[in-house]
């Protein structure tokens, strides 16, 4: 029951207008967010895999870290339900600086990769996307937190990297 509550608690804070900054780890943000969507990601039979290698403190709008992490998961669960993967894998690393989110769902074909940060494009048809996610994902990273957010395809998937500038600390 302290779990349910302190992912309803979560969910509630998700959508709250947080204009204040928190000095907070990137594994403190990466498992808020994913409290909210582990039972899907269950349902879904999609492992995922941490491996965290920050010890760092960031000063971040925290819930704009997590809508952007949530909806890079989101388009990771949504490719592996479309494509049909058997063996549904999310990988979330840390290192020093960054976030990276990777699957094994096949990739994003490589014509249309440098597109997917463009308002309006989707991958998915009509009805499932709008094209906004990735793009507000950019514009939050790079405007918000001084950041870059790269896409690159590797092995049988994709990967997302955040990468952080500014606001750096060291863990005191």
């Amino acid at each position: 029951m302290q779990n349910l509550s302190s992912t309803i608690n979560d969910f509630r804070d998700f959508y709250k207008p947080n204009k204040r900054s928190v000095n907070v780890s990137l594994e403190h943000v990466i498992n808020k967010a994913m409290r909210i969507v582990q039972a899907s990601l269950v349902n879904h039979n999609i492992q995922i895999i941490y491996d965290y290698n920050s010890d760092l403190i960031f000063e971040l709008y925290d819930n704009e870290m997590m809508q952007v992490i949530l909806n890079i998961i989101k388009n990771a669960q949504d490719n592996f339900i479309e494509k049909e993967i058997q063996e549904k894998i999310i990988t979330i690393s840390t290192d020093k600086n960054s976030i990276s989110i990777s699957d094994n769902g096949g990739g994003i074909n490589k014509d249309i990769i440098e597109k997917v940060f463009d308002p309006y494009f989707s991958t998915k048809d009509e009805k499932n996307g709008t094209g906004i996610g990735l793009y507000m994902s950019k514009i939050i990273i790079q405007e918000h937190h001084n950041g870059l957010l790269e896409v690159k395809n590797l092995n049988d998937g994709v990967c997302f990297t955040i990468v952080l500038n500014k606001n750096l600390q060291e863990n005191i």
